[in-house]
């Protein structure tokens, strides 16, 4: 009895005070018993094992919230500890710069992917948006690429701090105009989307996953936008705006494909006008911040210049 009470002892400790891995594993378990949980709803499951798991679902939920809001700071320090102990993940975590660096370059491949499936929607249902769209990552794609590539020859070259800053202002204010020079792409998805009465219903399920990964993904980007507006490295500045560009365009995208997926078939007027005033706002935005990136990119040249 005693050994069975230190036991349940110690697996409680264990629960109030994981380590990394443990909070690895629970996120992972978690996060399995949720998605399990979310399909037995879609399929409005009511039986005795869909039970088990909308159980198991809310557990998880409860004790992922409680590693978010009391364990996180314990996981937080210890995960520093792990990656001080290998060069990439210690840099990665005290660079900010080479950090935005690797995530630029993750982006660049999920822009690939995404300019890839956009591509695929617009070949299987004829969507002319899908195709608009597909076109605009790939033009993100190519500018990313040029700004990374840019970036490593810089570090690498035997240039002057001074003319290595002045590169890569001229290149954050190339940023700014190619981001508005893009904008007029995603203006002929607007004026379709407002124009067309057709359709392209995609999978709700796909849409849900890529809901979570949109909004997750947005949040990031505003948050990234404004911490390095107040930085002096401007590659990171080109970079992190780029990101947002491709944030906010795939909002406008999933925006646009949950009105076809989820609205009614006399909702086609409104979801038409949703789709204008959402994709006006958002080229509003990308003009605004292209024309910011090119103005203070030539004030910052005038300041070195003088």
């Amino acid at each position: 009895m005693k050994k069975l009470k230190n036991f349940l002892l110690n697996m409680w400790e264990r629960l109030l005070n994981p380590s990394i891995i443990q909070a690895v594993i629970a996120v992972v378990v978690g996060s399995a018993f949720i998605a399990v949980a979310v399909v037995f709803s879609l399929g409005h499951a009511y039986g005795f094992v869909a039970y088990i798991f909308y159980a198991l679902a809310m557990l998880s939920l409860v004790y992922i919230g409680y590693m978010v809001w009391y364990g996180f700071p314990r996981v937080k320090q210890r995960s520093l500890e792990f990656c001080q102990r290998y060069e990439f993940t210690s840099r990665l975590v005290e660079n900010y710069g080479f950090r935005t660096f690797v995530i630029a370059c993750a982006s660049l491949v999920l822009n690939a992917l995404y300019a890839i499936y956009n591509g695929a929607v617009a070949l299987y249902y004829l969507s002319v948006s899908s195709g608009v769209f597909a076109l605009y990552y790939i033009l993100l794609c190519i500018l990313r690429g040029c700004t990374l590539t840019g970036a490593r020859r810089r570090s690498s070259s035997e240039l002057a701090p001074a003319e290595r800053r002045e590169r890569a202002v001229v290149s954050y204010c190339r940023c700014g105009i190619f981001i508005v020079a893009f904008t007029a792409v995603i203006v002929v998805a607007v004026v379709r989307t407002a124009l067309s009465s057709h359709e392209t219903r995609q999978s709700q399920h796909l849409i849900y996953v890529y809901a979570l990964y949109t909004f997750v993904r947005f949040g990031f980007a505003v948050y990234n936008v404004v911490k390095v507006k107040k930085m002096d490295d401007y590659t990171s500045k080109a970079l992190r705006n780029i990101n947002f560009a491709d944030a906010l365009v795939a909002l406008f995208t999933l925006q646009t494909a949950m009105m076809h997926a989820f609205g009614q078939e006399g909702d086609a007027a409104f979801n038409r006008a949703m789709g204008a005033l959402t994709g006006g706002a958002v080229c509003a935005i990308l003009m605004f911040m292209g024309i910011y990136m090119i103005v203070s990119g030539r004030k910052a040249l005038e300041k070195e210049e003088g």
